[in-house]
């Protein structure tokens, strides 16, 4: 008799039906706080919930096929699966069987076992996506809300969101019939279950759309799930205003929207969690005033406030470059009694950093090390960003050494800090190191951080060349170092970066201060013949500068060139300003410029009249303005043509030198002679 019973027990056993292997479930509801700031994804585990349906199915009720079809999938033989579910029609497949292909297919698989032994080998990537629809049409009278939403959530995962709608849709249109008992009756999926949509398939659908910034089909389909009878909880607005304050770019409008919209749901109260991510997006799009407006909503309103709400309401203000405002955030919530975790202390010092306060920045990482909160790379180069703002902001104002001393030093020891720690120092962390050092005249430490920043394995980028150029040309020192700024030129364009207008005109003001005017020409037509990069009016007003201190025959042809060359290409004497032939105005220009500009002037005077080409000659205004420029226009027109050319000011515009025209003819007349 026993023998009998373990015959039975090994047959029953060996034809019970085992689900394929399983993903883990989404994280467990208990944890809340997770849960609500950051939801599980909205793609409801249907394979999960396939198995589930499996252990509860009768060994009676499923097949042979079925079995063999399930026993496929095991093996991880999809395409071999979907043949054999194939050949069977609807009436001998029962529900889970095509929910179990359907969902493999949506998930993409191997259409071979042996692939997943060979791991030298890359996996196949096949998107069977379109082979679930097809299997889904194939269901016929027997489809079921089940198979419609894991196609919803196939084509929501790879951001479809055009298919993901068609196919709720059409699954609204295809069991819109079952409003009634009896048809509801009639229609059931295996489990019992009404075949209508479920709140997390337009979750999903609506997940989608928002993610593809389709903001319009999103509130319409809304409005038609609540029409439908699927009202929107908290956790559907939530999950919404997670991908508005997640975007590239700002969406604080449309979260501004979704949040009135679920104020105005019945049944349904935005929580704390609703508040704060409606203000990340407000902090994402610089609307520091709007995001302090819900933050007060919020405290008024009596919730309990937390270090993410006080976080991304201090976010908001560093952003807003109101630093004062963020730091009282911080003493307020600490008299609350909410401890800041690092994310908040990075917070405050990205505000100091935004504000040039380098001193409360400092401060902030002093308080972080006592309570041996870990500080990274984030916060330290807001500190480092801090110190060079503060940097750029003294030197404007001319303020003495021993304040910019601190400056350059106190970055240092940070970069330096950095390494000690262990704390990554990156191409930031070293471009606006770099730039103290530039803007303080500190060319040596500039260079070592170069080398320091190669030895890190951190390549230096445009940034970081420029500053160190910048503080060669900048040596405080007197002394400019024209060959390490070359050189690290020289390093930049191996380096394979292409010196930006920005580069050039650094190279260009050390060569000036250092009197370099032939590496200076050679600079500027490097720059004509290039198609990445163009001069500007800052690098024809220091290339003059250069080559007019220099003298000679030679670099005043350069100069008349180089002033040729910026008529040509727009930088000066544009056709499009107020200025004609015989009114130009010189006074926005610099003493070297303006010089180059009259013999130009006069130049294209004569040859247009040579030629017959042109206005007829007629008195000339060089507009100067009453200042020491219209006195040196007229020591140029006086000492530097040939024959002199004398100019008058006239009664009513002292602003303004007149040559007349019988001075100008003759000044034409005795060139044409000349030549």
């Amino acid at each position: 008799m026993a023998a009998i019973l373990l015959v039975a027990a090994i047959s029953t056993e060996a034809f019970q039906i085992r689900p394929p292997s399983l993903p883990p479930s989404p994280v467990g509801v208990s944890n809340r706080r997770s849960l609500l700031y950051n939801p599980p994804s909205p793609y409801f585990d249907w394979s999960r919930s396939y198995a589930s349906k499996s252990h509860s199915q009768s060994e009676s009720t499923e097949k042979v096929p079925a079995l063999s079809i399930h026993s496929l999938l095991e093996a991880g033989r999809l395409d071999d699966a979907v043949g054999e579910l194939k050949k069977l029609s609807g009436n001998e497949v029962p529900a889970s069987t095509y929910h179990a292909v359907i969902e493999a297919c949506s998930a993409g698989g191997l259409s071979e076992p042996k692939q997943r032994q060979q791991k030298k080998r890359p996996k196949e990537n096949v998107d069977r996506i379109e082979l679930a629809a097809e299997l889904l049409q194939s269901m016929n009278d027997h489809v079921t809300a089940h198979a419609h939403e894991i196609i919803i959530s196939g084509y929501a995962r790879r951001g479809r969101w055009q298919d993901a709608s068609r196919t709720l849709s059409s699954m609204e249109e295809i069991f819109s019939s079952t409003s009634d008992a009896a048809t509801k009756n009639t229609k059931t999926n295996t489990d019992g279950k009404d075949n209508t949509p479920s709140l997390k398939a337009y979750q999903t659908v609506l997940m989608a759309l928002a993610k593809a910034n389709q903001f319009n089909q999103m509130n319409s389909l809304l409005t038609r799930m609540r029409r439908n009878g699927a009202r929107p909880n908290v956790y559907t607005y939530n999950s919404l205003l997670k991908v508005c304050s997640s975007d590239k770019v700002p969406r604080w409008k449309e979260a501004l929207g979704l949040l009135s919209q679920c104020q105005r749901e019945p049944g349904v109260n935005p929580d704390l969690i609703t508040f704060t991510t409606t203000m990340k997006a407000c902090a994402r799009g610089r609307q520091a005033g709007k995001a302090m407006e819900l933050f007060r909503v919020a405290k008024d309103t009596g919730m309990k406030l937390d270090v993410y709400c006080y976080t991304t309401a201090m976010d908001a203000c560093a952003k807003g470059k109101r630093w004062k405002q963020a730091l009282n955030l911080l003493d307020e919530m600490k008299g609350r009694g909410i401890a800041p975790n690092e994310v908040t202390y990075g917070v405050a010092v990205a505000a100091c950093g935004n504000g040039g306060q380098w001193e409360r920045a400092v401060e902030l990482l002093d308080q972080m090390r006592e309570m041996d909160l870990k500080i990274n790379t984030i916060t330290y180069n807001s500190a480092i960003a801090a110190l060079s703002k503060a940097a750029r902001t003294e030197s404007k104002q001319h303020t003495g050494d021993a304040d910019t001393d601190v400056l350059w030093q106190k970055t240092l020891d940070i970069v330096e800090c950095m390494k000690g720690e262990g704390v990554r120092r990156d191409s930031f962390t070293f471009s606006s190191a770099i730039s103290t050092c530039g803007t303080t005249g500190r060319w040596q430490e500039a260079v070592d951080l170069i080398k320091a920043m190669k030895g890190d394995g951190t390549k230096p980028n445009k940034v970081a060349y420029t500053s160190a150029i910048t503080a060669c040309a900048n040596s405080r020192y007197g002394y400019i170092q024209w060959e390490p700024a070359f050189d690290l030129f020289n390093d930049m364009k191996n380096d394979g970066l292409k010196p930006d207008i920005v580069a050039y005109n650094a190279l260009i003001g050390a060569g000036m201060t250092a009197n370099k005017p032939e590496e200076v020409f050679d600079l500027w037509q490097e720059m004509c013949q290039s198609s990445k990069v163009s001069p500007d009016i800052v690098t024809l007003t220091e290339v003059i500068a250069t080559l007019d201190s220099a003298m000679g025959k030679a670099n005043r042809e350069r100069v008349d060139e180089v002033f040729s060359d910026a008529v040509t290409r727009g930088l000066i004497l544009r056709k499009d300003s107020l200025d004609t032939s015989f009114e130009v105005d010189l006074s926005h220009m610099s003493f070297p410029v303006a010089r180059a500009a009259c013999r130009h002037i006069f130049e294209r005077i004569v040859k247009s009249n040579t030629a017959n080409e042109g206005e007829a000659v007629k008195d000339l205004s060089l507009i100067t303005g009453a200042s020491k420029m219209r006195e040196y226009v007229r020591g140029v027109l006086r000492d530097e043509l040939k024959p002199a050319v004398y100019c008058i000011v006239p009664k009513l515009g002292q602003g303004t030198l007149q040559v007349k025209e019988k001075v100008l003819r003759k000044y034409i007349v005795e060139q044409n002679a000349k030549h």
